[in-house]
C-alpha cells in the first residue's frame, strides 16, 4: 500500500486495489514517512473508504480540522454500536459525528444552545437510533466533562440514521415532513395530544415516514380506490377535513397534490387515532 498523501502522523491517504481513495489510520503510521513510500501495514488500525472523490476530499478536510480525541472517541463508540446492534454504517459517520460533537462542545463553551425542534419526532420515528444517541450523549458528557442537553441526543441519532440510509439529507427531510403533517392534525383537532405508545398512532407514524420517504425519492405509486374513497370521505367527514388540510399544506409547501389514494389512507389513520383518543378520554 503506497502513501499518496500524509494528513498527519497518524493518517495517510492511499488507494485500494480497485484504485479508490482510502484514508488509513494508525498510531505513528506516517512518522518520518514521505509520499510514495510504502505503508507499514502492521500499524494499520482503521481504513476509511469514500464513495466518491468529492467525499474523500470532505473526509480529508474533517481530519485536518478535528482533534484526534474526538475522532478516537467516536470511532470507539461507533464500532461498539456496530458490533452490538449489528448495524451497517457508512464510514461518513466517523467524521460527521466527530465534527458535530466538537461543534456542540464549542457552542456550549460559548453559551450557545441549539434547540432541536424535531426531538419528539426523532424519538418516535427512530427509536433505536435515539436510544443510541442518548447513550452517546451520556458518554460525551462524562468523557469531555460537559453538560450537553438532551436535544443533542436527537441530533446524534440522525447521524446514525443517515449512515444507515447512505443519505445525508433524507432523515432530516423525512422528519420535517412528518412534523408538519402531525402539526396540521394537532391544530385541526384543537391541540390534540398524541399518545406516543398508542398502536394507532405508531401505525400512523410509520405510514407518514414511508410516505415522506417515497415522496422524497419520487416513488409515489398508488392503486385506484375511487369508490372506497367516496365511501370513506362521506363516512368520516371530520377526518377527511383534516386530510384536506394536509393536502393544502403539501400543495402550498411542496407543490405536490396528494392523490385520492393517499387521502384515503390519511383519512382512515386520522379517524382511528381520534376515535381511540375519545375512547381513552371516557375511561
Amino acid at each position: 500500500m503506497t502513501i499518496y498523501k500524509i494528513l498527519n502522523n497518524n493518517l495517510i491517504l492511499s488507494k485500494d486495489k480497485q484504485g479508490h481513495e482510502i484514508i488509513v489510520k494508525g498510531c505513528g503510521i506516517a512518522f518520518q514517512k514521505k509520499k510514495g513510500q510504502q505503508v507499514d501495514e502492521t500499524l494499520i488500525e482503521k481504513i476509511f473508504t469514500a464513495e466518491t472523490a468529492q467525499i474523500s476530499k470532505e473526509i480529508q478536510g474533517y481530519f485536518a480540522s478535528i482533534p484526534e480525541k474526538y475522532l478516537d472517541f467516536v470511532e470507539a463508540y461507533v464500532n461498539e454500536v456496530k458490533e452490538k446492534q449489528g448495524l451497517e454504517l457508512n464510514d461518513s459517520i466517523y467524521f460527521s459525528l466527530s465534527d458535530h460533537i466538537m461543534g456542540a462542545i464549542s457552542r456550549l463553551n460559548q453559551g450557545i444552545q441549539i434547540q432541536n425542534m424535531l426531538l419528539l419526532d426523532i424519538k418516535q420515528l427512530y427509536h433505536k437510533e435515539y436510544e443510541i444517541g442518548l447513550e452517546l450523549l451520556k458518554r460525551v458528557n462524562q468523557t469531555f466533562q460537559v453538560n450537553l442537553v438532551v436535544d443533542e441526543a436527537g441530533f446524534f441519532a440522525l447521524h446514525f440514521v443517515n449512515a444507515e440510509d447512505g443519505s445525508k439529507t433524507d432523515s432530516y427531510q423525512i422528519s420535517i415532513i412528518v412534523h408538519k403533517i402531525l402539526d396540521v392534525v394537532q391544530k385541526y383537532y384543537d391541540n390534540l395530544k398524541f399518545q406516543e405508545e398508542n398502536l394507532y398512532y405508531q401505525r400512523f407514524l410509520t405510514h407518514l415516514k414511508y410516505f415522506a420517504q417515497r415522496f422524497l425519492h419520487k416513488e409515489l405509486h398508488y392503486d385506484e380506490n375511487g369508490e372506497l374513497f367516496q365511501i370513506i370521505k362521506e363516512q368520516y367527514k371530520d377526518a377527511y377535513g383534516c386530510a384536506k388540510m394536509i393536502y393544502l399544506m403539501m400543495e402550498d409547501e411542496y407543490h405536490y397534490q396528494l392523490t385520492e389514494d393517499e387521502m384515503l389512507y390519511l383519512t382512515i389513520h386520522i379517524q382511528k387515532i381520534t376515535e381511540d383518543q375519545k375512547r381513552l378520554e371516557t375511561l
